[in-house]
């Protein structure tokens, strides 16, 4: 009876657990949103063996985050300066998007050149009857610093005039559009790819062009802007490898262009 009461007790068996999928991790620029929502689900049935996490932050966040591995790639829409990088980041396009200015539906303005957006954001206009609108007072609004957006802003249309002090800077994209949509006299900007749809803002024809995906597309848009795909370099040759090429691949393929041209301009 000693001896039975010692024996061992076996252990109870193993519970087989599930191997987890390998996770892709893509920030995105607030800007760029859409993307997740028009690729995320499509990709993942395409390849159920990979789970695609997007992250949403603006540029210069991002850009951090890439250099200490928090993720994997980034899509965003403006590059820092070469000098910047040192050749430790690679890019490709995935996508053509334009730089659009948005007005409350309210307004009757709709198209404008690249001057009066100047006169408009460097407060020499300061009221929509000095670009054949009604008498109504301009409200300017822009971005956050380290937004891509106010980069291209900057770059691309102010170029050395200094954008007005009386401009309401907004944290992100979102809060931009919906501050803008709240006010008739509101004008700011944003990607077009972040406006599709929306009835609640109006994007404006630009010297004489609409910006639409076909026109971002064929970059007969003036703001015509890439969507880049930004990983870090790899030592064993150009681009990612992996599961992010393989996600990079299917972008830039067909089945992924064709999704993305709800919204975008196609690259290929």
């Amino acid at each position: 009876l000693v001896v039975a009461c010692n024996e061992a007790v076996p252990p109870p068996p193993a519970v087989p657990t599930a191997t987890p999928l390998p996770v892709v991790t893509i920030g995105l620029s607030g800007s760029a949103a859409p993307v997740a929502e028009l690729v995320e689900a499509a990709y993942e049935e395409a390849t159920p063996g990979v789970d695609v996490n997007f992250v949403i932050a603006n540029n210069a966040t991002l850009f951090q985050d890439l250099e200490r591995g928090n993720v994997d790639a980034l899509l965003v829409h403006h590059l820092p300066a070469t000098s910047d990088r040192a050749g430790d980041q690679w890019y490709n396009p995935v996508a053509m998007d334009g730089l659009v200015l948005v007005v409350h539906p309210e307004n009757p303005v709709r198209a404008v050149t690249r001057a009066e957006v100047q006169a408009l954001f460097n407060g020499r206009v300061d009221n929509w009857a000095g670009v054949g609108g009604p008498e109504r007072a301009v409200t300017l609004v822009g971005r956050e610093r380290g937004s891509g957006a106010r980069l291209l802003f900057n770059q691309r249309v102010m170029v050395e005039q200094r954008p007005s002090i009386n401009t309401v800077i907004e944290p992100d994209n979102a809060a931009l559009l919906a501050a803008v949509a709240a006010d008739p006299g509101a004008v700011g900007y944003s990607m077009l790819g972040a406006t599709g749809g929306r009835e609640d803002v109006v994007t404006l024809s630009l010297d004489g062009v609409e910006p639409t995906p076909n026109s971002v597309g064929t970059q007969n848009y003036p703001l015509t802007v890439p969507l880049y795909f930004v990983a870090a370099a790899e030592p064993a040759g150009p681009g990612p490898g992996g599961d992010l090429r393989a996600f990079l691949a299917w972008l830039q393929a067909d089945e992924g262009q064709i999704i993305l041209s709800e919204k975008y301009g196609r690259v290929r």
